[in-house]
């Protein structure tokens, strides 16, 4: 949309030059705190803004020339999109950025399509697509005083900044090959497009469909009438597609029963549902709190409990995604470390604040955390973090003491999984507080807490969340109204955290 932009930012390289990996929500604010100050340019494999809000009707299973796509050749799979019919789990005033509140005739809680309106429209108000190049893949991101004479030379230009990073054509991993420095880089891919698959014993004999919720499009739905649908898992998207199955699928449509395996908190609050009694009580859908052990045969698996479940046509994974970032991978720098380093990718470190990589400070990570009720208000303040520590505004701490910092969080996070699978879970109500989490950032930022906005969240949506979603009522959830509760055209103050 934007090529020329590639041309714009080497002839400006005497500034300051950041390389935004990414145009979600994250890459969006980070262009727009950014462009003020430095030589800035927002690089996307999409053809557009929004990262996974960018709906993308085609996926693996009938994208042409799959195998020629960089996305595809460097992660193993394309980026995901967001399904239709989806509505976000939070009310559209805790989507908000600063300065830029929503339309009034966006419903409570917003289609994807709304929220993907909004960042067109915030990105033609700040005017940042000219910042941004897309269909563009980043391919390696490289530390200058580590490259070898003959990756040198290849460049074909004089290197003089921190970081050399390569692109490519992104419909051809062989095509368009590139390169730019760059003084800073933004990590903005978001952690949502590896699917995770739990380790399950004999899994090759089962004959019936796996499909991750990766994958999940509409058109899955026939392929569920009348069938038994397992949906291992009980993240946020088990119950937007149990909703979605429920709910919103025309009865004739619907599979023959559903059958929810998770872990037993999340289970037991489903069992008290009243949203879907009238299911749970003819046992269209039942719920099991436990995982899954083995496959028994082509349509029976068994549960850790010893519970059979027979005549599954449809494994449903709803089981999360991994870390993962190839352009990091495939070099020597060690700038991140996976964790576990062999296995499912829980987390990655070392990174200050959930954002600064350790080893290199210079290169920043947007939008880790997961489970946040007020979650681009949370990746708005560490653009704003970003920002100010490229503009030279605050300092970080030695690098001893970010490691240090670092350790500790880690450690605090292991306590109910060891494996790592907690760190950047930010939460209202267990493990890090998202309200201890934007002290802890707006102290870095020299900036003073919104009160009023962590104010609406207490008083407004965490009773909303008790009542409906701690209790099973999830459809119920995007039923709520509270912009009316809210100072007209309300979005947080510009001047605060």
């Amino acid at each position: 949309m934007n090529q020329n932009r590639v041309e714009v930012y080497q002839q400006n390289y005497s500034q300051n030059s950041t390389i935004i990996i990414g145009s979600g929500p994250c890459g969006i604010l980070a262009t727009k705190y950014l462009k003020e100050n430095n030589n800035v340019i927002c690089i996307d494999n999409r053809e557009d803004i929004g990262g996974q809000w960018h709906f993308d009707n085609q996926n693996e299973e009938d994208y042409p020339n799959l195998q020629q796509n960089s996305f595809f050749h460097h992660y193993g799979v394309l980026p995901s999109s967001l399904y239709e019919n989806l509505q976000a789990n939070i009310p559209k005033y805790l989507m908000t950025f600063k300065g830029f509140p929503c339309k009034q005739e966006y419903q409570e809680f917003m289609k994807a399509e709304e929220f993907y309106q909004y960042l067109q429209d915030y990105c033609a108000y700040h005017n940042l697509k000219q910042y941004m190049v897309f269909k563009t893949f980043v391919s390696s991101v490289k530390l200058v005083k580590n490259l070898s004479t003959e990756e040198i030379e290849k460049v074909g230009f004089t290197l003089n900044k921190k970081f050399l990073v390569e692109i490519k054509d992104a419909q051809n991993y062989k095509e368009n090959i590139r390169f730019l420095q760059a003084d800073n880089v933004i990590v903005a891919t978001g952690h949502y497009s590896v699917p995770n698959y739990p380790k399950i014993g004999d899994i090759s004999l089962f004959k019936g469909e796996q499909i991750h919720t990766h994958y999940f499009r509409q058109k899955h739905l026939k392929k569920f009438t009348d069938k038994h649908i397992v949906i291992y898992g009980t993240s946020m998207s088990a119950h937007d597609l149990i909703c979605i199955i429920l709910k919103q699928t025309e009865l004739q449509q619907q599979p023959k029963k559903i059958t929810v395996i998770g872990n037993q908190m999340a289970i037991d609050r489903l069992k008290q549902s009243e949203a879907y009694k009238e299911e749970i009580n003819c046992q269209k859908l039942c719920l099991s709190s436990t995982y899954i052990q083995k496959i028994v045969d082509e349509k029976s698996l068994i549960l850790e409990s010893g519970e059979k479940i027979d005549d599954v046509d449809v494994l449903l994974y709803a089981t999360g995604y991994q870390y993962s970032f190839p352009f990091l991978e495939n070099s020597n720098d060690n700038l991140i470390e996976l964790v576990p380093e062999n296995e499912r990718k829980n987390s990655c470190g070392p990174l200050y604040k959930r954002m600064f990589s350790v080893k290199e400070p210079d290169l920043i990570f947007l939008g880790l955390t997961y489970n946040t009720i007020s979650i681009q208000q949370m990746f708005e303040r560490q653009a704003i973090i970003a920002q100010r520590f490229i503009d030279k505004l605050i300092t970080l701490p030695s690098k001893e003491d970010m490691l240090r910092d670092y350790q500790e969080d880690f450690k605090q996070s292991q306590s109910k999984f060891v494996d790592g699978r907690d760190y950047f879970k930010v939460c209202y109500f267990v493990g890090l507080n998202e309200i201890e989490y934007s002290k802890q950032l707006s102290e870095l930022a020299g900036m003073q807490l919104d009160e009023e906005f962590n104010k609406y969240i207490k008083d407004l949506y965490v009773p909303i969340s008790i009542n409906f979603l701690q209790k099973g009522n999830y459809p119920w959830m995007k039923q709520q109204q509270v912009s009316h509760l809210l100072p007209k055209n309300y979005s947080p103050n510009e001047a605060l955290f």
